[in-house]
């Protein structure tokens, strides 16, 4: 049986390396089933060292570039690419993680095997400069049930492993502003839908995290979108009002810990 058409999704900005970049691309064209098309944002201007990085895969692979002319943001840069895959099947990849070969060919099994599945992702082992430097793995809850349960506490996907169905994306308005979070709540929206979600229990990518991301993942910008986030939940009868307020308390008190105590809190969580 032949696999389904699909488009592969990124933005890039003008501070992504294009080292990175560089393999993040590779994996893509190495794997075990490529994608139909590659959908890549320019979220602004970009550095000269990035346009030549695209331009030497554009011969190698099926890249669709979409320019916008100012950073928007990832959540605006994406919906904007949305509109670009040409197929009902979208894999989300960012540009500075790698994916291993044989990604996309287990996720088109999966979703060819059960025709009500809207949203897929796997585990991801995360490091800093090279593969393995770290031995940190974020694995996920992976029946739908678990995902739900999950969904209430903590963000039950990782975003860059992500395949989805497009219409069913847009059916719930697409990625919607929610500085940082954007991602968990879009999955929230097609949770409440009672959409099919399911995490594969395997390895699919290696997400390059950079020991500064602790640092990036506290403050009071983060703590004013996680009480955002606790309206969102309560709205959508994620949680009510009493767990949502613990898990509010708990997430929010987080984002506010020193460095040092974060790397530990996120280091007993994956794993």
């Amino acid at each position: 049986m032949s696999k389904p058409l699909f488009s592969a999704l990124a933005s890039v900005y003008i501070k992504e390396r294009a080292e990175y970049l560089d393999a993040a691309l590779k994996s893509l064209y190495i794997q075990t089933c490529p994608a139909t098309e590659v959908v890549l944002v320019h979220d602004g201007v970009l550095s000269q060292e990035l346009y030549e990085c695209i331009n030497k895969w554009q011969k190698k692979l099926p890249i669709v570039e979409v320019k916008l002319p100012q950073n928007k943001g990832l959540g605006c840069a994406l919906n904007e690419g949305l509109k670009h895959c040409s197929y009902e099947l979208v894999a989300r990849f960012d540009t500075d993680d790698i994916n291993h070969p044989e990604r996309f060919e287990q996720q088109l099994n999966a979703f060819t095997s059960d025709p009500d599945l809207v949203l897929l992702s796997a585990d991801v082992e995360e490091f800093n400069y090279q593969i393995g430097d770290i031995n940190s793995l974020r694995i996920l809850p992976h029946t739908n049930n678990e995902i739900k349960k999950q969904a209430r506490s903590r963000n039950p996907f990782n975003h860059m492993a992500i395949m989805f169905k497009k219409s069913n994306v847009l059916y719930v308005g697409g990625y919607k502003h929610l500085h940082f979070l954007e991602d968990y709540y879009l999955w929230l929206r097609l949770l409440a839908q009672n959409y099919k979600a399911q995490n594969l229990a395997c390895v699919l990518v290696s997400a390059r995290i950079g020991n500064g991301m602790h640092a990036r993942r506290r403050g009071i910008s983060y703590l004013k979108s996680e009480i955002q986030l606790y309206k969102i939940k309560k709205a959508l009868k994620i949680t009510g009002y009493i767990d949502g307020l613990v898990f509010l308390c708990l997430r929010g008190a987080s984002r506010l810990m020193p460095v040092g105590m974060l790397r530990g809190v996120y280091k007993l969580l994956r794993n």
